[in-house]
């Protein structure tokens, strides 16, 4: 697999040498992490992100469909609130929100476990 920022590109060839790649959906990558169970979570910037109700932030597999899109931490969104990055510590994965929200998620569902508020 090759990550390519410069391009805004992600590629991955197979077992058979057969090409496959994911471009940002809305606006460009900002943040691309490979899990612990090899699949790969991409935040795009939260600028100007436009992807009906889902978020910026989502998860593609090896093959680089897409698994999910993280949910917003509350149901009233406005396009501005969007994820602006996040972290890991181990397994565990955190994402903040432009309005302080951080989530812990649960990188096998694509779910949100814990939602705290931060400012």
């Amino acid at each position: 697999m090759t990550i390519d920022f410069k391009n805004n590109r992600i590629y991955h060839f197979d077992k058979d040498l057969n090409l496959t790649e994911h471009k940002p959906i809305s606006t460009e990558f900002k943040e691309i992490e490979v899990l612990s169970n090899g699949k790969i979570l991409v935040v795009e910037n939260y600028y100007e992100y436009e992807n009906g109700d889902n978020s910026n932030l989502y998860c593609i597999n090896q093959q680089m469909e897409i698994e999910w899109f993280l949910p917003y931490p509350y149901e009233n969104h406005n396009s501005m609130d969007n994820y602006v990055g996040f972290t890991t510590n181990g397994d565990k994965v955190f994402a903040n929100t432009f309005s302080c929200y951080r989530v812990e998620i649960d990188i096998e569902k694509g779910e949100i476990k814990n939602v705290q508020f931060t400012k």
